[in-house]
């Protein structure tokens, strides 16, 4: 009974609800008619206003996610603004730093190559626990080899080890590094010397074949390669001056696939093969401990 008086109702009703209907069809026809660009222009802003506050926010996740700040760039449509440029305005502004800090370098190396024209050079070789200190200095360094010729590039390795131990005393690291000072030394070589020249210019000074060879390997920082014939010169002269004193080295051959004990006991240099010693099967890889030439 209750269907049926619902249904009759909607029934009596039915005639004026399709009147409204069409009236309310007729009203939004004329709307569109009238104002043909209004709806488009209230969807266009509202889409505009969402894509400018979602760059926004993007823009802020990207300048967090670099981990710094672009640099300031003219008003420009927010649609502009992606990615690409981020990381393009962020790279401009680490080489404008990095381009600072080499003028600054550039103007440090000119200051001490004066001052080595000027002044006899003073040498400081840097001992072993003093390794952290240099590197901390000195770790992006590209080294290269003074190769200018000198007449006792000839005399034998050894002779030059013994003087050296006068000069400057014990390397600053040798191949039992691990059992002296518990750091590793470097593969196949002999002995090295970390140097420093007035106070600014990093030079190493390394065998070339252990006790086998002749010569010095002698490196120093590119950015001074105008001054390098000097440094060779003075430094050879200042070793050649000394006297020889007693030391001892092992030298590990790759070429021989051999150990030795080598050094000058005062009297005469020796070169005695030796068994692997029992610290370089404990040495260590420690990456921080290495000087990459």
């Amino acid at each position: 009974m209750g269907f049926r008086i619902l249904e009759l109702g909607f029934g009596r009703n039915r005639s004026g609800l399709l009147r409204s209907v069409i009236l309310i069809s007729i009203v939004s026809a004329l709307l569109a008619l009238t104002l043909p660009n209004l709806a488009n222009a209230q969807a266009s802003d509202v889409v505009d206003l969402l894509v400018s506050q979602r760059s926004e926010a993007r823009v802020a996740e990207l300048l967090e996610e670099l981990g710094g700040h672009a640099v300031p760039r003219p008003h420009i449509w927010m649609g502009e603004l992606n990615s690409y440029w981020l990381w393009f305005d962020h790279n401009m502004a680490r080489r404008a730093a990095h381009a600072d800090s080499l003028r600054a370098a550039e103007a440090q190396v000119i200051a001490a190559a004066q001052a080595l024209g000027m002044n006899p050079i003073q040498w400081r070789k840097f001992a072993a626990e003093e390794q952290g200190v240099f590197l901390e200095h000195y770790k992006e360094v590209f080294w290269r080899a003074i190769g200018t010729p000198h007449p006792s590039d000839t005399l034998a390795t050894s002779h030059f080890r013994a003087r050296l131990n006068n000069v400057f005393g014990a390397p600053t690291r040798n191949a039992a590094a691990m059992e002296q000072e518990g750091y590793a030394g470097s593969d196949y070589v002999q002995f090295e010397y970390w140097l420093i020249a007035n106070d600014s210019i990093p030079v190493l000074v390394l065998d070339l074949d252990g006790p086998f060879g002749r010569g010095l390997l002698i490196a120093s920082d590119e950015a001074f390669i105008d001054d390098f014939p000097v440094l060779k010169d003075d430094l050879i002269e200042r070793i050649l001056d000394s006297s020889p004193v007693p030391f001892a080295d092992y030298y590990n051959s790759l070429e021989r696939d051999q150990w030795y004990r080598t050094g000058f006991d005062g009297t005469e240099y020796f070169v005695r093969e030796t068994r692997r010693p029992r610290w370089a099967n404990r040495r260590s890889r420690e990456e921080k401990w290495r000087i990459f030439r």
